[in-house]
């Protein structure tokens, strides 16, 4: 069964992201060598930072296994 979550801010996608990759026993300085992002930018993107970069989001989600889905409201 595939599973999706309702992210509405940086703050609870920065919550996810954490727990996805600790989810998958990663620590953040393991997550940043494999995924060309400083572990600097991840842990601010983790605190939920709203300004961060959405390529480097992308490439963390990417090496997290994740995607990124966009629904219109009231199609679900």
């Amino acid at each position: 069964m595939k599973s999706s979550i309702k992210i509405n801010n940086p703050k609870g996608l920065g919550q996810h992201l954490r727990e996805e990759r600790k989810r998958l026993k990663l620590t953040q300085k393991e997550i940043s060598e494999f995924s060309d992002v400083g572990r600097k930018f991840i842990i601010e993107l983790e605190k939920g930072k709203a300004t961060a970069q959405i390529g480097k989001v992308f490439e963390l989600l990417n090496s997290l296994g994740l995607e990124l889905h966009l629904i219109k409201r009231g199609d679900r």
